[in-house]
């Protein structure tokens, strides 16, 4: 039995996208209202796409899921490098890429090459009409000598009290002005690509619920008071003080299977404050647990998997089973980790997941056509009109 019928045109695909994402707006349940007042007009385009996939999930509509890679610029050969190695393996690439200001490359600042190259790719997949963006931000704790990957953890010297002093805004602390210092570094290139005319979906102070037995980021495992602070004072920093309007923010938690995250819900800064939830997936089968797209689905915001090692789907052969996450809970966005695409995480063994059968599960994934697109590409071929959201 085939899975990939012969393909009509791209103009009538895109015709009948047009159609589906026009879908259940009559019975939507997720408003397009972003948490920036005034966004621009490229924002709002992206986010009334995100609303659209959402509502049609929900309502009975066309299912469709825009397919994503992140791209760790840092440990690339070129930012960008994995995108292109999506299209390399199956034909096609993603239609979402996400890069990063951090984590630093062990001096005392960011601004490093990889994170300008990052950025200009990032414009250029926009600009050109190949892909939505979006940037996370691995950052060191605030103060710290070095920016580095080891400094973005936990550090064993952090007494109780420290979270609050990062916080404490009113007392302008030196770890508050060292926050924002860091957050400035981000602002500026946000700026910049704000300037160029592209929306930034935005994700910061990710995995908050990791457990402090999980190697948790500074800002994990704390108060859920003080961590719903330090967002609001990222998201008052950046819309309000910076005035930018170009920015769709990402709230994500880690999966919360009690093991490596406990529950997140207490660490949700507010339905004004994140436009879309989402959840980073790394152990165990992440098609079994619905109960992270269940969990998600009272905030009334477009859900997505922001980070994961395993493609959504694969066809059944001699190694595994069928498996379409995509057709059991097709999230708005799907996002596989950098290098993680085709290796084990932090290794350099293959995902035998991933690239077993001469890459099936990433061929499956990005050719997966049943009377309609059911994955979003972009790139050069891509199967939805990217260039409409400029």
């Amino acid at each position: 039995m085939t899975h990939v019928p012969p393909k009509p045109s791209l103009f009538s695909l895109l015709a009948a996208l047009v159609l589906c994402l026009g879908a259940g707006t009559a019975s939507a349940q997720v408003s397009r209202t972003l948490s920036t007042p005034g966004p621009t007009a490229q924002a709002q385009k992206v986010y009334n796409l995100l609303t659209d996939l959402e509502n049609n999930s929900r309502n009975g509509g066309t299912k469709q899921t825009i397919m994503g890679q992140h791209c760790e610029a840092q440990k690339e050969a070129y930012a960008g490098e994995y995108w292109v190695k999506v299209g390399d393996i199956s034909g096609r690439r993603p239609g979402f890429v996400e890069l990063d200001f951090g984590p630093g490359n062990y001096h005392a600042t960011y601004a490093e090459p990889y994170v300008d190259y990052a950025v200009g790719f990032a414009r250029d997949r926009f600009i050109y009409g190949e892909a939505i963006v979006g940037f996370s931000f691995h950052q060191s704790y605030p103060g710290a000598s070095v920016k580095s990957w080891e400094n973005t953890f936990r550090q064993s010297w952090m007494d109780y009290a420290w979270m609050g002093r990062v916080i404490n805004w009113q007392a302008n602390t030196a770890e508050y002005q060292a926050l924002l210092r860091d957050l400035s570094f981000a602002a500026d290139k946000l700026a910049y690509l704000q300037q160029q005319g592209v929306p930034v979906l935005f994700r910061p102070f990710h995995e908050m619920n990791k457990k402090g037995s999980a190697s948790p980021f500074w800002w994990a495992n704390q108060d859920p008071a003080q961590y719903k602070q330090l967002w609001n004072i990222a998201h008052d920093y950046l819309v309000k003080t910076r005035g930018l309007k170009n920015l769709v923010f990402v709230w994500s938690p880690y999966e919360w299977d009690g093991t490596y995250g406990g529950d997140p819900w207490n660490y949700y800064p507010g339905n004004d404050r994140v436009d879309v939830v989402a959840v980073d997936i790394y152990h165990g089968n992440p098609y079994f647990p619905a109960q992270f797209y269940t969990g998600l689905a009272g905030y009334n915001k477009p859900r997505m998997v922001a980070e994961t090692d395993k493609l959504p789907v694969r066809w059944g052969d001699s190694r595994y089973g069928t498996v379409s996450e995509l057709d059991a809970r097709p999230w708005a966005i799907y996002s596989v980790w950098g290098d993680s695409l085709v290796y084990n995480l932090g290794t350099t063994s293959p995902n035998d997941w991933n690239v077993s059968s001469s890459y099936k599960a990433i061929k499956d994934t990005y050719g997966y056509y049943g009377t309609y697109w059911r994955v979003l590409t972009g790139g050069s071929n891509a199967t939805y009109n990217w260039g409409a959201l400029r």
